[in-house]
């Protein structure tokens, strides 16, 4: 191998373990055969992490950039040759290769099997972990280098700050946003935080950006079943209050997910190349972690607001005897969907009916019932209240709620 460097370089060495591997140079790099007796003078062993102590904070989150859960025993290294500026930046850059080849040489091991004995194979993924980081003088002459990751990102440092909420309508709105059910607000809810916490739990910048745009896109999807995202976008903006720039950033999100199609890694060079979870990145790699700010935490809210506002009437037939009610059907799963059982047949006092009922139960002045629309056949009625009512607790929650399937 040919040395030819400028400024400080680095030799990563990474065990590899598959089925078949072919000591000998690899392209433009090396498979060599390391015995466990010479990987233990090496001082081979798992990049190391360790936790740096703050000590003039009282309390903080932090987190390790490196934490494998793999651990591969093998006499197989592949070796790879780095020009970067510190040891972070050719680790990322070693293994941005690395995943790489090992992506293919599993393509190329099932596409083997298939030739040999003529049947399918399904993947069986090549595995590698880096074990050893050397500096490189401009002879390609191995030196030792003190390497290792520290945790340095310093979170909510002496929180908390306050022992009670700012505003006094967020106790309110914590309460009936937990106990609103509501499975669309569920999963954009878990993608969001998701991605909120992606750097703390080792996710690559692709998937944190991807759980971004996720939590926005399930709420837009259920709202609208136009074709084109832009319109679906539209329709959802009308229905839950948008505003014109939230809309846009939306867009902008949406065309950098098109356009890249991982979002995370808009290089020029390299638009749509995946780097691995639990590395650091390559010194030449641009990522806009924090996207659009706010943009996908104001969709969940005014979603939540929408649907808090809007409920679901199915009309059933009262049995034998049963007076005129109202009540929840299956309220542990779903919030807002109600039942009215009643006899009456025509389409305005039906609705006037359910609208005095609704009111009564809910303890607001019937002006507040915004709309009711009857579906075709009169057997689901969509009933609306204005965003700003206060709704109180209804007592059908405790005594007329009906299970079912």
């Amino acid at each position: 191998m040919t040395y030819n460097y400028e400024g400080p370089n680095y030799r990563i060495y990474a065990l590899i373990i598959g089925e078949i591997i072919e000591p000998g140079d690899f392209f433009e790099w090396q498979i060599k055969n390391i015995a466990f007796a010479e990987q233990t003078q090496r001082n081979f062993s798992p990049i190391q992490s360790t936790f740096s102590e703050v000590n003039d904070q009282e309390s903080y989150a932090t987190f390790l950039p490196y934490i494998d859960p793999v651990r591969i025993k093998s006499e197989y290294a592949l070796i790879c040759d780095v020009k970067e500026d510190d040891p972070r930046a050719a680790l990322g850059g070693a293994i941005r290769r690395v995943d790489r080849i090992c992506r293919f040489l599993s393509i190329a091991y099932s596409e083997d099997f298939k030739n040999k004995f003529s049947r399918d194979r399904s993947l069986i993924p090549y595995l590698y972990q880096v074990n050893k980081i050397y500096a490189l003088d401009e002879n390609g002459n191995e030196s030792q280098i003190d390497f290792k990751f520290e945790s340095g990102y310093i979170y909510l440092p002496d929180r908390p700050e306050l022992g009670a909420w700012r505003h006094p309508e967020t106790k309110k709105f914590l309460k009936d946003i937990f106990y609103f059910n509501d499975a669309i607000l569920e999963r954009a809810v878990k993608y969001l935080y998701r991605s909120s916490i992606g750097r703390f739990v080792n996710d690559s910048p692709e998937k944190i950006a991807l759980d971004y745009i996720k939590s926005m896109e399930i709420i837009i999807n259920t709202l609208s079943n136009k074709r084109a995202f832009e319109k679906r976008l539209d329709e959802a903006a009308i229905r839950i209050g948008l505003s014109d720039d939230e809309k846009e950033k939306i867009k902008k999100c949406w065309d950098d997910r098109s356009k890249y199609s991982d979002t995370a890694h808009p290089a020029p060079f390299d638009q749509a190349e995946r780097y691995p979870n639990q590395f650091p990145l390559p010194s030449n790699v641009q990522y806009p972690h924090r996207l659009s700010g706010a943009i996908a935490v104001n969709v969940c809210t005014k979603y939540f607001l929408y649907k808090r506002s809007l409920f679901r009437i199915d009309i059933d037939e009262p049995f034998d005897n049963e007076e005129e009610r109202l009540g929840e059907v299956n309220a542990q799963w779903e919030s807002n969907h109600l039942f009215f059982q009643t006899k009456e047949k025509n389409k305005e006092a039906l609705k006037k009916k359910i609208a005095e009922h609704f009111a009564r139960e809910y303890q607001i002045q019937e002006s507040d019932v915004f709309d009711v629309a009857l579906a075709p056949g009169k057997k689901i009625i969509t009933l609306r209240v204005r965003d700003n009512t206060n709704l109180h607790t209804p007592t059908l929650r405790v005594s007329k709620v009906v299970i079912r399937p």
